[in-house]
């Protein structure tokens, strides 16, 4: 291949503005804004690899782990070809390389971004500048100012993922600027300099460089009054809105010019850097720059910033780092109050700052006295111990006027007044992976290599909820054990993890169960107790199973909950919905010594958690109460405590409890979009437990729901048998029972209609009027299955009317099920006859009705809908709501499309919009819900 090869051309990024690649002088756009975006988070992790889940989140948004492998791969490939227009097919590409998880750019030195040479630039000035070269200095600043064409990597420029990367850009190019006005003064053009300060001042006006900076322009060039006017206008702007004097280097120029004895200019002197009395950072830090630009901007002179957070989430390391990037002119200093007494902190913190011993001052009276007049940063590390007392001192040590700043981290609050209080949370998905992974190599160089050691760390990753400590101690042990052993043992108990081997850690960072328990040994009794009560839910949970599982009033599970929350023990995660209930969360490692220390204490809260579940779902309302909405969003809410009782009951010990649960939610299953999840638990039941264990209602309703579900899936023969081995079992049932069965009949009549079963349905029919035994309640519901069975066995058009009749009177009973069936029933009849202007009122009322009933899913609805809004000529939005229908089909396991007629619609909508807009639309319509359609 020769020199002049395109391929071989040397690619650079021009990244400061819209995103453009330049090969050989010539400029080109990349392409669109999802290959921009994926760019743009390569470019920002530079000779790095990127996550393939990193990569999706960045061009699709938070949906866009859903993306399967295949569609990114395909973006890959339109942007190699963007990077590498000369490469030859089945060439490997040389610019964009595929690593084990991810995608990695590889740069062809520091100049082949304009960032990358933007920096180099900036602090080559700023280093001449310092050196007396102002010459050099202005030559250089001016280079680097011309690389800046606008906010850096173009549309990604405000995601979440690259505030980080555009904050170091726009501070490197604040700085610039300062250097360039340095720079002039030194050469001599002063009023130049003012003319770029006014527009430097205008965007930064709490940046005291830029005022030091105005004065000795206006001093340089002669206006004096100007320059002390400069100081009066800067000290305004910093009291009003910092709250702060100005800086030791403005004072001392004003005092100057008020002696009228200011010295020949100087332009910038060199500075020496602050001292930094921090531990040293043995390894980088991962997955924390959103973190640390917000902190470091929070960081300011008579400040308290305070980070909370869970053990080992990070706070230590974050807060180092925050203090060696804010390193103010007086240092930033260290002091761990790990092992200190109450009584001892003003000493630990004095010792920590090198303050020779008092005297008969007081410790606290010295540390103000040293600490006030001071520019420094004091970082004090674990106080959730001495809470009141480090409290007590902060209080004392950032009087009025002080330019001490203090970066605490703690697990609660301070509550201290003016106290800055920032929440850390674990570490995202992908951040989890990258950290595991960057101590993984430094383990074992190299030790990730294929498909299946992703998954494993993936693994890893989730089953600790990306602690940082914990994912530390998990890479630990690659030395022992394989990742897919790791990945077992931190599923089965995430809190077991420990140091391997001496470590330089403090003691309480040698195992994450320690960590906890420091936390755990400070609580009163009655929140420990809820502490290890809730250990038996393994995910969220409401203050309801709280108050359960401890025995509490729900006033003091509430106040409970609310205080280790405050102890960062538990994680507020909010509702799930508009007026939804709060719910909350233990981190993995809190739930495992949660679970420990219960065992322990010899004390069993998953015993009460079943016994809540199980009468959670012996509540469960009539079929189609319009209470049905808020019974599911209850289940909904506490769907971990429900999935754990159903595992312990089904799985590890079965119990006819077990049986119950999996009869009693099947609904709840079906339209929540977790129908295989259903199957699972019923054939779990029906396998597990012999037919004299399981209550003969529960039996009948596992049996029907596993028929629904064999008739929909496409196994109409099974599904038949099932529902005559229901009927067979039901012949005995009376009273509350039968009502209950018959509930469940009527929902059988849908599936079977679809699959056009008039003979089976005619003996359900007969089987409902059977148990009825002519109860008024059940009238609608007897009603509902004979109207089926004979639509099924003669679809006339005059059923239309007994339909509506049965929707109405279906509503005034309160059965909303039956009302969205007897909606569907009276829409399909009149598309039989060929009248979509009859049957799209009545499609659309299955949706409401459905609604009503609190039915997040119901694919059949909107099957019906969609394919009536095909037939009556609205196209692109009958391709929407059949997106919406395919996707909870496929999710259900059920066939799509389900017939010829659905297959012909679609082939003929998608010819009259063009593949391209019919995939948009159903694709759109995937991602939109049935409450959404009918808004």
């Amino acid at each position: 291949m020769t020199a002049d090869t395109p391929s071989e051309t040397p690619v650079r990024f021009r990244d400061l503005g819209p995103l453009e690649i330049e090969r050989g002088g010539e400029v080109s756009a990349v392409g669109g804004a999802r290959l921009e975006s994926a760019l743009a988070l390569l470019l920002i992790h530079g000779g790095h690899t990127v996550g393939v889940d990193a990569l999706c989140e960045a061009m699709w948004g938070e949906r866009g782990v859903d993306r399967s492998v295949s569609t990114l791969d395909s973006h890959v490939w339109r942007l190699r070809r963007v990077l590498e227009p000369g490469r030859a097919r089945g060439a490997a590409s040389k610019v964009l390389v595929r690593d084990p998880g991810g995608y990695r750019l590889v740069l062809a030195g520091d100049d082949a971004t304009d960032s990358g040479r933007f920096v180099r630039l900036a602090t080559a000035a700023a280093d001449r500048l310092a050196a007396g070269d102002a010459a050099g200095a202005l030559q250089q600043a001016s280079r680097a100012a011309a690389l800046w064409r606008g906010r850096p990597y173009g549309v990604a420029a405000d995601e979440d993922w690259a505030h980080a990367a555009v904050a170091r850009l726009d501070a490197v190019r604040a700085g610039l600027r300062e250097t360039h006005i340095g720079a002039l003064l030194g050469t001599g053009a002063p009023e130049q300099a003012l003319g770029e300060l006014e527009t430097a001042l205008a965007e930064e006006p709490l940046r005291e460089r830029l005022w030091l900076l105005r004065m000795t322009a206006y001093r340089d060039a002669g206006r004096r009054a100007e320059a002390l006017r400069a100081y009066t206008d800067a000290r305004t702007v910093l009291v009003d809105e910092l709250g702060v004097e100005p800086g030791p280097d403005l004072k001392a120029l004003h005092a100057e010019l008020l002696r009228d004895d200011a010295s020949a200019p100087v332009a910038a002197p060199a500075r020496a850097e602050p001292p930094q009395h921090l531990p040293a950072a043995r390894n980088r830090l991962v997955g924390r720059e959103r973190e640390t630009a917000e902190i470091a901007g929070l960081v300011a002179p008579g400040r308290l910033v305070t980070l909370v957070g869970a053990a080992g989430c990070g706070k230590t390391r974050l807060a180092l780092e925050v203090a060696r990037e804010t390193a103010p002119p007086g240092g930033s200093w260290f002091v761990d109050l790990t092992v200190a007494t109450p009584e001892r902190v003003p000493e630990t913190v004095a010792s920590a700052l090198e303050l020779p011993a008092p005297g008969p001052v007081e410790p606290a009276d010295a540390l103000r006295r040293f600490t006030s007049a001071r520019r420094m940063l004091v970082v004090l590390d674990n106080c959730e111990h001495v809470l009141d007392a480090v409290a007590e001192l902060v209080e004392e040590m950032l009087v009025e006027g002080s330019q001490l700043a203090v970066l605490a981290t703690s697990r609660e609050p301070l509550e201290v007044d003016g106290e800055e209080v920032v929440a850390l949370a674990p570490l995202t998905s992908a951040a989890a992976v990258e950290l595991f992974l960057d101590r993984l190599d430094a383990l074992v160089p190299g030790g990730v290599r294929d498909d299946e050691s992703m998954a494993d760390v993936r693994d890893i990753a989730e089953a600790v909820d990306g602690l940082p400590l914990a994912l530390e101690l998990a890479a630990g042990r690659a030395r022992a054990y394989t990742l897919t052993e790791i990945a077992s043992q931190v599923r089965a108990d995430a809190s077991t993890l420990s140091r391997v081997g001496r470590g330089r850690g403090t003691n309480h960072h040698r195992t994450v169960r320690d960590a906890v328990g420091t936390s755990y040994r400070d609580l009163p009794e009655p929140l420990a107790a809820l502490h290890r009560a809730v250990g038996a839910v393994p995910g969220p949970f409401t203050v309801d199973v709280a108050a359960a599982l401890t025995g509490m009033t729900t006033t003091d599970a509430v106040d409970g909950t609310a205080a280790l929350v405050h102890r960062s023990m538990l994680s507020a995660l909010g509702p799930l919905r508009v007026g939804g209930v709060s719910r909350f969360a233990q981190l993995a490692t809190v739930r495992g010594h949660a679970v420990h220390e219960a065992d322990r204490a010899g004390e069993d809260p998953a015993a009460r958690r079943d016994a809540w579940v199980e009468g959670l779902a012996r509540a469960k309302p009539r079929l189609g109460a319009h209470t049905m909405a808020s019974w599911y969003a209850a289940l909904d809410d506490d769907l971990a405590s429900i999935r754990a009782t159903m595992q312990r009951t089904l799985v590890d010990a079965p119990t006819p409890l077990g049986a119950t649960l999996a009869a009693r939610l099947g609904l709840y299953w079906a339209f929540s979009g977790m129908a295989l999840e259903g199957d699972r638990w019923r054939d779990a039941a029906l396998r597990t437990l012999g037919a004299e264990l399981v209550d003969p209602v529960d039996r009948v309703l596992l049996l029907l729901g596993n028929a629904n579900s064999r008739l929909v899936q496409g196994d109409p023969a099974v599904g038949r048998v099932l529902v005559r081995d229901a009927l067979a079992v039901a012949e005995s049932l009376t009273g509350d029972d039968a009502v209950i069965v018959c509930d469940d009949l009527a929902v059988t009549t849908g599936p079977l209609r679809r699959v056009g079963d008039a003979e089976v349905l005619a003996e359900v029919a007969a089987a409902t009027r059977r148990l009825a035994a002519g109860a008024p309640e059940l009238d609608v519901v007897v009603r509902h299955t004979e109207l089926v069975a004979d639509a099924a066995a003669d679809p006339r058009p005059e059923l239309v009317a007994r339909f509506a009749a049965l929707h109405d009177d279906a509503r005034a009973a309160d059965n909303l099920y039956t009302a969205w069936s007897a909606a569907a029933g009276a829409a399909t009849i009149a598309l039989a006859a060929d009248r979509p202007d009859q049957a799209l009122p009545w499609a659309r009322a299955t949706l409401q009705a459905s609604a009503d009933a609190g039915l997040r899913d119901n694919a059949y609805a909107l099957e019906l809908y969609g394919l009536t809004l095909g037939r009556s000529g609205e196209d692109a939005t009958a391709l929407r709501v059949l997106g919406a229908a395919e996707a909870q089909h496929r999710a259900a396991g059920v066939p799509w499309p389900r017939n010829e007629e659905m297959s012909t619609l679609l082939a003929t909508i998608t010819t009259r919009l063009g593949a391209t807009v019919a995939d948009r639309a159903r694709a759109e319509g995937a991602r939109t819900s049935l409450a959404e359609f009918l808004a």
